[in-house]
């Protein structure tokens, strides 16, 4: 048997397992379609030549997301579906997997989360007079971003010791993914999320 092919499928394996964990912790509910997307997303980017690509020098770039959205704007209509894909695709991986480099940069996470979800909800209309399932699938993904960078948060986090600044973090995840993760542990903390908004609001 192929080595390449057994460590792939064992990689496959491994974030079905991570996957179906965090599901399970934020008491998400993804459709099995969904659920093996994040897999292949987890699965297609493991491969550093798939989050990086060269430029016309040949140096290695990672393209922004905004040129991203450019490409996918004036694409020709046969390979729109394809620059759509990839801009949904890589902001979902870096909100997910990146988010705590994220928080407090100049783009944060919900930088990712609008584009994301936007390009999803552009495959979703786009893919409704070609395959209704498929057109299902993007736009449950759009809708559920937040939840779906949560989970893929979740399937790559380490445990380690908090901070005040973590906390903050947490906060922040609680606040912009509904991280029921994130709300345990603040809780544990002596922190009530929706006790500190109620008080802030007043």
């Amino acid at each position: 048997m192929d080595s390449n092919l057994t460590t792939s499928k064992d990689l496959r394996e491994f974030f079905f397992k991570k996957i179906q964990e965090a599901i399970f912790q934020q008491q998400a509910e993804l459709s099995g379609e969904v659920e093996m997307y994040l897999v292949n997303i987890l699965n297609y980017f493991s491969k550093s030549e798939n989050l990086f690509q060269l430029d016309k020098d040949g140096k290695i770039e990672y393209r922004p997301l905004a040129l991203m959205l450019y490409d996918a704007v004036f694409a020709d209509p046969d390979e729109k579906f394809n620059h759509l894909k990839s801009l949904g695709d890589t902001a979902l991986f870096h909100a997910g997997v990146f988010y705590d480099g994220l928080y407090n940069d100049v783009v944060d996470v919900e930088y990712y989360i609008n584009m994301g979800g936007a390009a999803y909800r552009s495959l979703a209309n786009i893919s409704t007079h070609q395959s209704l399932p498929v057109a299902d699938m993007y736009n449950q993904m759009s809708l559920q971003f937040p939840t779906l960078v949560e989970i893929l948060n979740l399937s790559c986090e380490k445990e380690t010791r908090l901070t005040d600044k973590d906390l903050l973090k947490l906060l922040d995840r609680y606040l912009k993914t509904g991280s029921k993760k994130a709300q345990e542990i603040l809780k544990e903390e002596g922190i009530i999320p929706d006790q500190l908004i109620a008080d802030f609001s007043e």
